[in-house]
């Protein structure tokens, strides 16, 4: 059991009853004795809601699926488009159980009774829709494209690069690679008529379909989602969850999941799950590579 589950909070928890379908008029007593002979005492299946980052939505799903193979009384629901921000509000205001985050929870959140541990990590990558492109880029053209200076490929042809918006985690972390990264990225969030990608999905859509489109996302969602497009070298390293893990390739993507501090049994037990060798086993073959939670967490 993880440690900062152990401790008892007080908190008001909605009642989950699973959906089930409203009985036809003249038939509702006949159909609930039915159910409570039928199904007493277990009831309907227990439902787990989890939502968040798009670069965790893909895997969770596998993650869901393995999970309901492995508990039947449980429905694991992940819901899409929420973002780390919009998963922790869902949370908080009870829509979820489970918010999937690539941001850390703030104080403020932790005094709301709300816990939080990692437990993956998956590679950040440069990527582009051109087959023909360069297949690697040192820190130093990267800057270049993202400051302006570079607005082409090699062959003359324009690249396109595609942002997010200036508070996302992706944003985020790559301003923190560099001084000059951190300068470059501010000058293209500040110039007219950039590309602007919302969500991870909407990233990765764009530098799909648009022809010399250039952007970042996460190995796991690449592998997870099945997408077409050409992961680049950085400084010769091939991104990679092996490279990330001996130290070789420093670019990553930390996902944690948050929850109350007393989640109800199901919850808990989909926790626990995470950190069993068969979850492991399902993040490692998409391209994430498990974080264990720290002691006393």
């Amino acid at each position: 059991m993880l440690n900062w589950l152990r401790h008892p909070m007080k908190e008001n928890r909605p009642h989950r009853n699973a959906p089930g379908r409203r009985p036809t008029p003249g038939r509702v007593w006949p159909l609930a004795v039915a159910l409570v002979v039928s199904t007493a005492p277990t009831g309907f299946a227990e439902t787990i809601k989890i939502g968040g980052t798009g670069a965790a939505t893909a895997t969770m799903e596998a993650l869901a699926k393995a999970f309901e193979r492995a508990h039947p009384d449980q429905k694991v629901i992940v819901v899409p488009g929420l973002g780390s921000r919009g998963a922790k509000k869902a949370l908080m205001a009870g829509s979820l159980d489970i918010a999937v985050s690539a941001d850390p929870l703030t104080a403020a959140e932790r005094d709301q009774e709300f816990g939080a541990f990692d437990y993956a990590r998956s590679p950040y990558v440069f990527i582009t829709s051109r087959a023909h492109a360069a297949s690697g880029l040192s820190m130093k053209e990267l800057v270049d494209i993202y400051n302006g200076t570079t607005t082409t490929w090699p062959d003359g042809s324009r690249l396109r690069l595609i942002l997010r918006p200036p508070l996302d985690s992706d944003t985020t972390a790559l301003r923190a690679i560099s001084p000059a990264m951190d300068r470059a990225v501010q000058a293209a969030l500040s110039r007219p008529g950039m590309i602007n990608a919302p969500s991870d999905q909407d990233a990765v859509d764009a530098i799909e379909h648009l022809p010399g489109a250039f952007g970042i996302s996460t190995l796991g969602l690449l592998i997870s989602e099945k997408r077409s497009v050409k992961v680049l070298a950085i400084d010769g390293v091939v991104p990679s969850t092996k490279a990330m893990a001996e130290g070789a390739y420093p670019y990553f993507k930390t996902l944690r999941v948050i929850t109350r501090r007393t989640p109800p049994p199901p919850v808990q037990r989909f926790l626990e799950y995470l950190q069993s060798p068969r979850a492991h086993e399902i993040l490692s073959t998409l391209g994430f590579w498990a974080v264990a939670p720290k002691a006393g967490r």
